[in-house]
């Protein structure tokens, strides 16, 4: 009897451990830009309804690209319900601006962020020469 027990217990071990290791990815999700170059990726909640938090990521990244178009890196937007990258990147809130280079976060901002620090910070990031104002 405590031989089968046993057996029934470690059975259930390696099922329950095998979920666990296929729900955890180890690797990057963001998969849509070569690894070479850094990419900005933008979180975002579509079913967010203060969407003025979110007015001031886009409204910062816009005017960044239409200024230095070819210094800006790739934008990804990824929306909440694309849990595996959520997960992967810990985004606890939204929005959340990620500067990825290779695999390393170069630059993470989350939350509620005004206009002009969301532009200091990224054109800090990629050394643009920013005038505000």
């Amino acid at each position: 009897m405590n031989k089968w027990l046993l057996i029934v217990n470690v059975c259930a071990v390696f099922i329950l451990t095998s979920c666990v290791v296929a729900s955890t990815s180890t690797s990057n999700p963001i998969t849509e830009h070569d690894e070479d170059t850094p990419v900005t990726v933008l979180f975002s909640d579509a079913d967010n309804p203060n969407h003025e938090q979110e007015a001031n990521y886009y409204d910062a990244l816009i005017e960044l690209s239409s200024q230095y178009p070819d210094e800006m890196p790739e934008l990804i937007i990824v929306d909440a319900s694309e849990q595996d990258k959520v997960q992967y990147f810990d985004v606890q809130h939204f929005p959340t601006i990620l500067c990825l280079d290779g695999d390393d976060i170069s630059l993470r901002l989350e939350g509620m962020n005004n206009k002009e620090d969301i532009l200091m910070k990224l054109s800090g990031l990629f050394q643009l020469d920013l005038k505000l104002g």
